[in-house]
């Protein structure tokens, strides 16, 4: 058995991103950190908004990354510290957009370790060193230098290593250009042995310890260590030498603190939110520090979401005060930026990541000040914004806490339903494969059209055009829309609006061109007109800038160039064997005079390529037969990621719904590499636009496509949008990149969202924290259950806000704006909700009270109720996390009437029922460490059976499947289990051989599971063949069972496959993603990450991605050093899965290597590449 790993859509959630000038002086960049993948965003200089400009997974995890600029340097580099062992310096090539390795330095061993640095990396802000540290003990700093042909050189590692210490947190001081000087937060947490340690009595003292480079020495020293808060976690680097005073700020719990060696130091408290408790402390999450010539300053963020400002008053290299100012609340953050140019990026803990802009930076607000020169806690309530602007954010699954995949809709296609984020952050996101689509307007229609074209108002060079006229055609009639800031009818355009036209273009001599059954009209003005009769009735026609072409019934092609004079005249005329069915030409190629090819679409099921050449004008060049289906339309693109890898592709859309993709030879016009992809139920039409500057291809069938290129990569993607029957692309001012598009009788224009995602998400809010969801059988509804700890439950924050009606603002904002207040440990807010998948609409809320928290679900049927459908519900009153106890358990069945709960009864239970799962008219529950089979009665569920001696911690997941019950302990794998009937007992037979912390399992056959676990592996297990015949004879599982032999499972379960994911999966589906798709392994993860695991079913597609995949290792290295087999076998070797992530970097190698690992493979780049894009097209 063998699997192709794939992910489908990269985690979206943030670790940790950082400000710099990465490819120009001036260019507003953020690079983001996002487990094992780094992005690039870059700032739009018109907008604001924020573009993906680079995205790379490096096949490791990224623990740290800070920026780093040389001495003289106008740009920025990124030096990251990762599991790989390595530092490695990284720099944004600003033509290719791709990072490239400056520098790459082995330190230490692989993986993350306490003790192996990585896990904090600092630079000196005047670029000479940088330090990296581990956890505990090992700290390194390198002298960063340049050779003589300006290359970076890098000296070898200075120890600032300290025995038996724990680091917090390190930066870079700027003292100028003195010698280089690192702060550290530590704690020596002493000698074990000795009774005084703090390790023995646990009361460590933190320290502040600065580390000098001497650049003359060569020698790293600890300068000194003072004693601070033991809440100390952050520390702030202040500009210093000329741009300030130096030092370091330190966030402490409730207070902020100033430090600059030898003498300053000054204390602020933080404002406070007036329904805080004063007993609770107040923690800062991150900060980010704005700096310009004459001025600076920094904004911190705390848990709750509130940002203060932080001023300092200073004169020279002497601080006199320290400010702390409310500026703002957003929703809590792992990371803020600042750019220059005005905006605020906020990196959300989970959720929505957003984008600000800065209306002021709060020179004149005295709204919530606290000063140095009095420690009096100042107190206030959050406001709305004032000092920014909410702009857009940008959409993150992060975390997903459990997921459906079902077309509960009735859209034909599955959806995905994802429980994401947490506390008042949190949603269930509804997926739909395609790219979202923006309406720009919508317009009804005198009649059905039967094409659309927009034309442009002229070819000027050096300047943008847009489009100046809508041509619509109807069948006896054309209607010309004009575009200004209205789009409104015109009846002067020169066009003939009195039959239907065929085609319409622009030509080079800034003309428009108007083919309609009769003949062909150049328009220059309404006044100058240039007719052409054709000599019979035209069928089919297309054109580009200087070339026209079209067909007469019977047969008979005709062919027009534009002279140098800029007239049109008949260049060719070819009497074809068979009725044209489509025809199109392509855009003329940079630097060519004429387009060279031009293809036909014929009634014998046959396309036909011709020559345009002067030489050989319309003779036949090549051939493609079509698989039993009429051609509905041809189109000729040229299409590549860049100009060196541009080709030009024949589309043809069939009768059948099938389009198909061929290279066409830019020389000789031979036909090769054809690719086919069904798109719909309905014929294929293909029309051209613009996406990403550049060509795409828009193809209709029952639902819209667009093929294009994004990022270095092809894609083929589904819009969700409505059906459509004529499309054309759309320019305008405020439509640069848009569409035009026939649906019945109505014209729409519309923009495509989010290039290069697979999905688009609809969005319900929820309440709390979602946890579990089930789908009630009957009428596909979702029934969520969710909760949150150390929370008030929704009446009880009313209230609270009731309390605090004098700040009238504060009561206006949601609870998603502001966070909620905290509880205390112990208290529970939780609820039922039912939803309507169709509407998005919640049909039903339970709130559940006193102090109750659900913790499991299932819907069940019961044996004397068998028409109806119950809701077994597993809930637990007054619990603890850590240690685990509580008051009571509960086992609560609900009927569901008209979509609302209806309490059936509630039985005490002894434990927690964390797992429940339906058994053929009865019910699985695990409570506690003990399996009990339930059944239903009048007054309460009744006990029927137990096991009490399988699991020894506490059951977290039941399945059933047939007679086999697999059951899984939380930190104990999978066992699996039957019930005797007869003796009326639950018998294990079979378990696994090492403990597994699961987060989530699924059965795939009688004898088949594949899970996850919360160390981010993947496996696969299997029962032996063996247990077959021994599960028939329930004797003999019994007495193996009773002699306790292997842990009284005889059997142990096999290990099929493993597979270190990177990421934490709580989720795992056997789905099929698309009408027609192959079924697949689906999983969610919790930085919002789908991928799926798909069978490899053949041996030739085996051997073939087991060698590609070998040399991948060699020539697509990770970015950060890390060696692939290591990460992909991070607990335990990899074992027959594909790594298809690896295998899809092909089609970025340049082509030597492509062509060189072609060779070794025995196959063409383009077969490899083919054979990666079957593979992708089989999910969806």
């Amino acid at each position: 058995m063998y699997l192709y790993s794939l992910t489908l859509q990269p985690g979206t959630g943030i670790h940790k991103a950082i400000f710099g000038n990465f490819s120009a002086s001036k260019a507003q960049e953020i690079a983001v950190s996002k487990g094992k993948t780094l992005e690039i965003y870059r700032s739009n200089e018109n907008t604001g908004a924020l573009e993906v400009v680079y995205s790379q997974e490096v096949f490791g995890i990224i623990r740290s990354l800070c920026t780093f600029r040389m001495t003289g340097a106008n740009r920025d580099m990124i030096v990251i510290g990762s599991d790989s062992g390595r530092i490695v310096f990284l720099q944004l090539d600003p033509v290719t957009n791709n990072l490239e390795q400056v520098h790459l330095e082995t330190f230490g061993k692989s993986g993350c370790r306490r003790i192996v640095p990585g896990q904090y990396v600092a630079s000196d802000p005047k670029g000479r060193a940088v330090m990296i540290s581990a956890i505990e003990k090992q700290k390194f700093v390198y002298i960063l230098n340049r050779d003589s042909t300006s290359k970076l050189t890098i000296s070898s590692p200075l120890e600032a290593h300290k025995g038996r210490t724990i680091v917090f947190d390190i930066c870079g001081i700027d003292v100028g250009f003195e010698n280089p000087q690192f702060a550290c937060l530590e704690v020596d947490y002493g000698d074990p042995e000795l009774p005084d340690s703090a390790v023995v009595t646990g009361q460590g003292q933190k320290l502040l310890t600065f580390y000098e480079m001497d650049l003359g020495l060569n020698h790293v020293i600890r300068k000194i260590a003072m004693p601070t808060d033991n809440s100390a976690n952050i520390l702030i680097p202040v500009p210093g030498g000329s741009d300030g005073p130096g030092g370091v700020l330190l966030c402490c719990e409730n207070i902020i603190r100033y430090f600059n060696f030898p003498s300053t130091e000054l204390s602020c408290t933080y404002p406070r939110r007036a329904d805080m408790s004063l007993e609770r402390g107040l923690m800062i999450n991150c900060y980010s520090t704005h700096k310009q010539k004459d001025l600076f300053f920094f904004l911190i963020h705390t848990e709750l979401g509130d940002l203060y400002k932080v001023s300092l008053k200073y004169n020279k290299d002497q601080v006199e005060s320290l400010s702390v100012q409310y500026f703002d609340t957003i929703f809590p953050c792992v990371s803020i930026c600042i750019l220059k140019t005005g905006f605020l990026f906020a990196a959300a803990e989970y959720g929505n990541h957003a984008l600000y802009q800065f209306q002021n930076i709060g020179e004149n607000d005295e709204f919530a000040i606290s000063s140095s020169d009095s420690m009096e806690t100042v107190l206030f309530m959050p406001r709305k914004l004032t000092n920014i602007a909410f702009l857009y954010d940008t959409e993150s699954l992060c975390a997903i806490t459990d997921m459906k995949i079902q077309d509960l809709a009735e859209e034909g296609n599955p959806q995905i339903y994802a429980l994401c984020g947490r506390g008042p952050r949190s949603a269930l996101r509804v997926l739909r494969h395609g790219l979202g689509v923006t309406e720009m307007a919508y317009s009804n229609l005198p009649g059905k059209p039967n094409g659309v074209w927009s034309l442009k108002s002229g070819h000027k060079e050096g300047e943008v055009s847009y489009d100046k006229y809508i041509v619509i055609s109807f069948l006896n009639a054309t209607l010309v829309l004009g575009i200004g800031e209205k789009v409104t009818e015109v009846t002067d355009s020169g066009f003939d609006v009195s039959g239907g036209t065929i085609h319409a273009g622009l030509l080079a001599n800034n003309c428009y061109l108007q083919i309609l059954q009769y003949g062909m009209r150049v328009i220059a003005s309404k006044y100058q007109v240039d007719p052409w009769e054709a000599p019979g009735k035209i069928s089919r026609a297309t054109s580009n800038e200087k070339q026209v072409a079209f067909t007469l019934q019977g047969g008979i092609l005709v062919y027009f160039e534009l002279d140098s004079s800029g007239k049109l005249k008949e260049a060719g005329k070819r009497e074809m064997e068979q009725e044209v069915i489509c025809i199109s030409i392509s855009n003329i190629p940079e630097g060519r005079t004429r387009a060279r090819f031009l293809a036909l679409g014929c009634f014998d099921n046959t396309i036909k390529i011709l020559s345009l050449d002067p030489e050989g004008c319309l003779s036949r060049l090549s051939t493609q037969a079509l698989p039993g289906s009429q051609p509905e339309s041809v189109c000729l693109l040229e299409m590549g990621h860049s100009e060196e890898t541009k080709d030009l592709y024949l589309h043809v859309g069939l009768s059948n719904g099938v389009m198909l993709r061929t290279v066409i030879d830019s020389i000789t016009g031979q036909l090769s590499d054809t690719r086919a992809r069904f798109l719909g139920n309905k014929p294929a039409r293909l029309f051209k636009g613009f996406v990403a500057g550049g060509q795409a291809l828009v193809s209709l069938s029952s639902r819209p496509w667009i093929a294009y290129n994004y990022m270095s990569r092809f894609y083929i993607t589904p819009l969700s949008y409505e059906t459509l029957e004529y499309a054309a692309s759309f320019s305008s001012e405020m439509c640069p990149e848009g569409f035009l598009g026939i649906s019945g009788n109505t014209l729409r224009i519309f923009t495509i969202e989010k290039l290069g995602e697979l999905f688009n998400q609809s969005i319900v809010p929820l309440r709390y924290t979602p946890r579990k969801m089930e789908i009630y059988p009957i009428n596909k509804n979702l029934i969520i259950i969710e909760s949150d700890h150390n929370a008030f439950p929704v009446t009880e924050r009313e209230e609270l806000k009731e309390a605090v009606k004098q700040f009238s603002e504060f009561r206006e904002l949601t609870d998603a704006q502001i966070s909620t207040p905290s509880a205390g440990i112990g208290r529970w807010a939780a609820c039922i909700r039912i939803l309507d998948p169709r509407s998005l609409e919640t049909t039903e809320i339970f709130e559940l009270t006193d102090n109750e928290t659900a913790v499991s679900l299932c819907v069940a049927n019961f044996t004397g109720y068998e028409s109806e459908m119950f809701l077994v519900l597993g809930t637990v009153k007054d619990m603890n996390l850590h240690p685990r106890n509580f008051t009571a358990a509960y086992i609560s069945v609900f009927r569901i009437i008209n979509n609302k709960l209806e309490l059936f009864h509630k039985t005490q239970a002894e434990d927690i029922p964390l797992a429940i799962s339906p058994f053929y008219g009865k019910i699985l529950i695990g409570v506690g460490k003990f399996l009990r089979i339930y059944e239903l009665g009048k007054k309460k569920i009744l006990k029927k059976c137990e096991n009490k001696t399988t699991f020894p911690n506490l059951i977290s997941n039941i399945k059933v499947d047939g007679e086999r019950i697999f059951v899984t302990d939380i930190s104990e794998s999978v066992s699996v289990l039957t019930w005797s009937k007869e003796d009326n007992q639950i018998y294990c037979f079979a378990d696994d051989v090492i403990s597994r912390f699961l987060t989530n399992f699924i059965v795939l056959d009688h004898d088949t599971v594949a899970a996850v676990d919360k160390f981010e592996n993947m496996m696969v297990l299997r029962l032996p063949d063996a247990c077959e015949e021994d599960e028939r004879d329930i004797n003999t599982v019994k007495f193996k069972w009773e002699a306790g032999f292997l842990n009284s499972a005889y059997y142990k379960l096999e290990h099929i496959a493993h597979f270190y994911i990177g990421d934490l999966a709580t989720s795992i589906q056997k789905s099929a993603l698309s009408e027609g798709g192959a079924e697949a392994l689906v999983y969610g993860t919790t930085m919002g990450a789908i991928g799926t695991f798909l069978p490899i079913t053949q041996k030739d597609d085996v051997e073939f991605f087991v060698h590609l995949e070998m040399y991948m290792r060699q020539e697509a290295r990770s970015l950060v050093g890390r060696d692939h087999m290591s990460f992909r076998s991070f607990y335990a070797p990899i074992k027959n899965v594909i790594d298809g992530d690896l295998c899809e970097q092909y089609s970025k190698l340049d082509y030597q290597t492509q062509r060189r690992l072609a060779e070794q493979l025995e196959h063409s780049p383009n077969e490899i590449l083919k054979r990666l894009e079957d593979f992708r097209n089989k999910i969806f």
